[in-house]
């Protein structure tokens, strides 16, 4: 373990949080870079965060990241194959920007073009550990951070020289080699960390892929100031098998309508960062940071049938390059602890259309083919954030203490059509700006040694999505969505090796934008939703020399408070789609030597409602997972079992059906089929002294 000793510097804190966490005596004095800028002990923070650190990374080996976000209190990621994904945090599993992805504390990606796949640009080898904040932090990272935000703090580099490789496969066609090297002097010191994938899927018609990334982190040291400079690269190809519907996911869950649809991803971000004290009680930090990405995509999702043989579609392609700079000071006056930061970002983003006319087999009813007709979208979005925020952190007495932050946000869209607007074209060259204050206030007492409770309320906001804005001619007037947010926790250990948590929340939005249908076949985006979302999260660990176990999970209930749909069809007080009713992921493990492990996971999704009217209902799933490794020196080997009992499920089920109106489930219903039963081994490698 190598933890430079002056933790003043809060730039350091970020760097080695993770490791220091895990060979902390408590859980409860985990330091936690995400829920207070800066980092704060767990025991000090007002906010449900969940960890995931690097010793919990290395024992699970994740090929997936929702492998290991899932086994973290009131989260569910849904695996849509290859990387691909969407996020449930105090919402459903949605596709809407309602979360914050980031890497050090920088967003991997700008306001107004989220992806709710963005963590597959995420290189994980890279991180020292994942933070998850959940409820509303806009107050800490601005837009989006509604339902949470989960950050991936890179690992630094130690001194010497040593590294690792290491390969794995599983008998459906999927294989990763990864490599590690790190070293250097105490002042300077280097990591590279990176893996090469390949998918040629044997279960599914259709879903190929190839994914690279890696990440290199170079820290140098002047006395106690730090220069840190991150880069992470990640390109991603895959095969988009679609969805199915109810007759072929009863029949032949393998099927693939799809034969030539794919999405492509290239993304680089790059991080400089000078962190330093020079005064005294004071930390410096400025961040300079640049982003390019490029998602070029011809998706199932766009193809739609027009006839028994023939079908339409299109291809997008989003290009952007962002520029930022984010400034803070932290300074300890006494008993308090004051930070203030301002941050600019500009971000160019183009994106092109196509209309695709498209071939299809009636007798198979696979897509065999397509011809690409006029263009269907030209145009640039000249992106500018700007914020200013500020926190307040009061050591009120020796077991209280008050936080409360502020954050301005003021966003614009200068949106340039280069096609003559029309309503397939989108709407005429215009700017569009917005802007929200989000404020938090929270309360930590130490009730006893063992025992942690906090109290907090919040807002976070989320502005229109450019898709939302500029589609049609006429840009509809919209405005920021907001979420207030009440919750109260207890985090306890009430006996050496057990650790317990719960949160209560109540989140509440308002103004979200919703379709409201004007007439049949036509509907426009409006500011006219209102949710509430109730739930309880809890989380408990325990660990003695031999045995490990814990358990993590959430009830919620998510519920349209307001959304007319139409001028003649309301969903006031349904429930929302794609919501569980309880989710949980529990896991016992057992250590025969101490060198070899072997632990059995259980992952349970509750049923939900499929669609808005709720008429159509999945039952949910369990899952059962089975994992063994064995250190032998320098070697490691593993293997695991997925989905153990090879059941037959849908990772996300769908329903278009309104209520109202002919039912047809083959054209309503449409189910994302889970891989069956999957067999993995691997092997690893260390060498040298500076990873160990």
């Amino acid at each position: 373990m190598f933890c430079r000793p002056n933790l003043a510097v809060r730039a350091l804190a970020l760097a080695v949080a993770s490791s220091c966490a895990h060979a902390a005596d408590s859980t409860l004095d985990t330091v936690i870079v995400s829920a207070e800028r800066g980092g704060a002990a767990l025991k000090d923070t007002a906010a449900a965060v969940g960890v995931v650190n690097a010793q919990q990374l290395e024992q699970l080996k994740p090929t997936f990241i929702g492998q290991a976000l899932n086994q973290t209190p009131g989260v569910l990621m849904p695996n849509l194959g290859n990387e691909q994904h969407n996020l449930s945090i105090r919402q459903p599993m949605t596709y809407n920007a309602y979360y914050q992805f980031l890497e050090d504390g920088v967003p991997i990606r700008p306001v107004g073009i989220f992806n709710h796949n963005a963590l597959y640009e995420v290189n994980l080898p890279g991180a020292d550990g994942i933070e998850v904040v959940r409820g509303p932090a806009s107050s800490l990272f601005g837009a989006n951070a509604v339902g949470g935000a989960v950050n991936f703090n890179t690992r630094a580099p130690r001194p010497g020289f040593g590294g690792e490789v290491a390969v794995r496969g599983d008998d459906h066609g999927y294989w990763r080699g990864d490599v590690v090297l790190e070293g250097g002097r105490d002042d300077l010191a280097a990591r590279f960390a990176g893996y090469v994938a390949r998918g040629r899927s044997d279960w599914q018609d259709y879903a190929d892929f190839d994914k690279e990334g890696g990440t290199l982190r170079v820290d140098k040291w002047f006395g106690d100031t730090l220069w840190k400079t991150t880069v992470t690269a990640n390109h991603l190809y895959t095969d988009m098998a679609g969805s199915l519907t109810p007759s072929q996911f009863a029949d032949d869950p393998s099927f693939s309508q799809q034969t030539f649809t794919y999405r492509e991803v290239d993304a680089l971000r790059a991080t400089t960062q000078l962190s330093g004290s020079f005064n005294e009680g004071g930390t410096s930090t400025a961040t300079l940071y640049l982003r390019d990405n490029r998602t070029e995509q011809l998706p199932s999702y766009l193809i739609f049938n027009t006839g028994a043989n023939t079908a339409s579609g299109r291809t997008t392609d989003n290009r952007f390059t962002s520029y930022g700079l984010d400034a803070r000071h932290e300074q300890a006056l006494g008993d308090w602890r004051l930070v203030g930061g301002a941050t600019l970002e500009r971000s160019p983003d183009e994106q092109t259309e196509y209309n695709l006319a498209v071939s299809r087999d009636a007798a198979s009813g696979k897509y065999t083919g397509y011809t690409r007709l006029g263009l269907r979208r030209d145009y640039e979005v000249m992106l500018d954030n700007s914020a200013l925020y500020g926190e307040a952190h009061w050591q009120a007495a020796p077991a209280w203490r008050v936080s409360a932050g502020l954050r301005y946000d003021h966003i614009g869209y200068d949106y340039e059509n280069r096609l003559q607007p029309s309503s397939q074209t989108g709407a005429p060259s215009q700017d569009k700006t917005f802007s929200a204050v989000s404020p938090r206030l929270g309360v930590t007492w130490q009730a006893s040694e063992a025992i942690n409770v906090y109290a907090s309320m919040s807002r976070a906001f989320t502005p229109p999505e450019v898709s939302a804005l500029f589609s049609s001619l006429d840009a509809p007037d919209l405005k920021e969505s907001t979420f207030d947010n009440l919750e109260a926790g207890i985090r306890a250990e009430p006996l050496a090796g057990l650790a317990l948590e719960a949160t209560v929340y109540r989140l509440t939005g308002h103004d979200e934008v919703v379709n409201f249908s004007i007439q049949p076949g036509r509907s426009e985006p409006r500011n006219a939703g209102k949710t509430r979302h109730t739930g309880v999260e809890f989380g408990a660990s325990w660990r003695d020399a031999r045995w490990d176990a814990r358990v993590s999970g959430a009830w919620a209930r998510h519920e349209f408070v307001e959304y007319q749909a139409s001028p003649t069809l309301s969903y006031d007080g349904r429930d929302m789609p794609a919501a569980p009713d309880w989710i949980a992921n529990a896991e016992l493990g057992f250590k025969p030597l101490p060198a070899a492990r072997i632990a059995l996971e259980a992952q349970y999704v509750g049923e939900y409602w499929m669609n808005n009217a709720n008429t159509e209902r999945y039952g949910g799933y369990t899952l059962l997972n089975l994992r063994a490794s064995w250190q032998l020196s320098q070697w490691e080997l593993w293997g695991s079992v997925s989905n153990l009992t090879d059941r037959h499920y849908a990772e996300i089920a769908a329903s278009t059906y309104t209520g109202v109106g002919a039912r047809n489930p083959e054209a309503q219903d449409t189910y994302t089929a889970g891989a069956p039963r999957t067999f993995l081994v691997g092997a690893r490698y260390r060498f040298g002294g500076a990873g160990q």
